[in-house]
């Protein structure tokens, strides 16, 4: 099965707040500066698509704000405030070759996070054969909790209960298979860091992303030789500091420099992708146990005979970034449901009942939490943030399978829509219905 095949195969809406909306004003006045337009694009990138609006209505980049990135390869709505000059002026639509945005309203401070409670997903699935379809099925229905594993008409909302797992696009910064950066961190290895963060090819790299990691890891070393041939990146800035210096004499503190000059955004990502890995790592291990916790119940249950076989109690997708296992609704305690789990930091604190399954984590990777730090530099940092183990797809439905008329005859198409809280990731509920 394939998702993506096409922009509008993929489609987010954003979803604002109630309190936010109650908030907006038609018209501008006291401190209802800040513009609000519902911006939609396509096969474009949140920040191409602001700039290219703020040029439209003849405004600074760094006036404008948005609560988040949308996915490039699809068609997306979200919401983007601007403070222009004469806000009475601003235009009630304007529209560029990608993208287009319609004037909401007017609110007292520019949009943020806390504005936004989450977003709508339509996923179009193609490539699909009977087999998957009735997958897609059969998980709909263990993972519902309308249902609570019986089956459900298909075309009717329900509410889906899944592992709130990162998603791919949270390991973009990752050359996975060649080392998370943060460890390289961890350790003071300055170089391995700054070598698989901008000097390591991967197979999405595009444009001059993919001509500045090869050439970078054709002639690592050549820092005044390459120096002219790179082409304008921030990144670039790495380099420019070891061209200054000895490329790492005298233990490596070049480095260490050369990576402190990277964009701090870049430097963080770094961090929150193996801080989200050692998450994930847990969620898969606590997801396994709550299904061994329930089989175990049922063997006591059946040890007086007479018990009939039942249905797997966990189903397994793999996934670039390490195997996710998803779990029937029925079988998640209401404890667990409301379960979070920190992403951790070195002051963190392991609390019951992920402290064993963290310490295992940790081991498995030959860290402890007095690791989680850069040595020699006050940031990038690892922050705690606390994250629901399990959340709920709201509103989901899943249409009929249909011909689909990219694909070989025999193939079909179906399209799943539903609601997920902000942070949560559609790849995911994707995977759990077994794409």
């Amino acid at each position: 099965m394939t998702i993506r095949k096409q922009p509008s195969d993929f489609r987010v809406e954003e979803l604002l707040a109630p309190e936010t909306l109650a908030s907006i004003g038609e018209r501008p006045g006291g401190n209802h500066v800040h513009a609000m337009y519902a911006l939609n694009k396509t096969s474009l990138t949140t920040p191409a698509a602001v700039n290219e609006f703020c040029r439209s209505v003849k405004a600074r980049p760094d006036h404008a704000s948005y609560a988040g990135l949308k996915d490039k390869h699809a068609q997306t709505v979200q919401h983007i405030t601007v403070k222009l000059r004469n806000p009475s002026e601003a235009p009630r639509q304007t529209e560029g070759k990608q993208w287009s945005a319609q004037l909401i309203g007017f609110i007292d401070h520019p949009i943020a996070a806390a504005d936004i409670t989450g977003n709508r997903f339509a996923i179009t699935v193609r490539d699909l054969k009977r087999a998957e379809s009735e997958e897609m099925d059969r998980r709909a229905a263990l993972l519902s909790l309308s249902s609570l594993g019986a089956p459900a008409p298909r075309q009717l909302p329900h509410t889906l209960l899944f592992t709130n797992y990162f998603g791919a696009q949270r390991f973009g910064s990752a050359r996975h298979g060649a080392g998370w950066i943060a460890k390289s961190l961890i350790t003071g290895d300055f170089e391995t860091a700054l070598k698989l963060a901008i000097g390591t090819p991967a197979r999405k790299d595009t444009g001059k992303t993919r001509d500045f990691t090869r050439i970078l890891a054709s002639r690592w070393g050549d820092w005044k030789g390459i120096i002219k041939d790179l082409p304008r990146l921030p990144e670039a800035r790495a380099i420019e500091v070891l061209a200054r210096g000895n490329g790492g004499g005298g233990g490596g503190g070049d480095f260490k420099d050369a990576f402190a000059a990277l964009p701090y955004f870049l430097q963080s990502l770094f961090i929150e992708a193996y801080q989200s890995h050692l998450w994930n790592r847990c969620a898969h291990a606590l997801t396994r146990a709550a299904s061994q916790a329930r089989a175990h119940g049922r063997g006591r249950e059946g040890a007086g005979g007479g018990s009939h076989p039942s249905p797997p109690l966990l189903f397994p997708t793999p996934d670039e970034f390490g195997e996710m296992l998803f779990a029937p609704a029925g079988i998640i305690s209401g404890p667990l449901r409301t379960l979070e789990l920190p992403l951790l930091a070195r002051n963190s604190e392991l609390l019951e009942p992920w402290k064993q399954t963290y310490e295992q984590v940790l081991a498995a990777e030959g860290i402890t939490l007095a690791d989680l730090r850069v040595k020699g530099l006050k940031r990038p940092f690892f922050g705690e943030a606390l994250r629901p183990l399990f959340v709920e797809a709201r509103a989901f439905s899943l249409s009929a399978p249909e011909p689909d008329e990219l694909s070989k005859s025999g193939m079909r198409k179906r399209t799943a829509t539903f609601d997920l809280p902000r942070g949560s990731y559609a790849t995911v509920v994707m995977r759990a219905l077994g794409q």
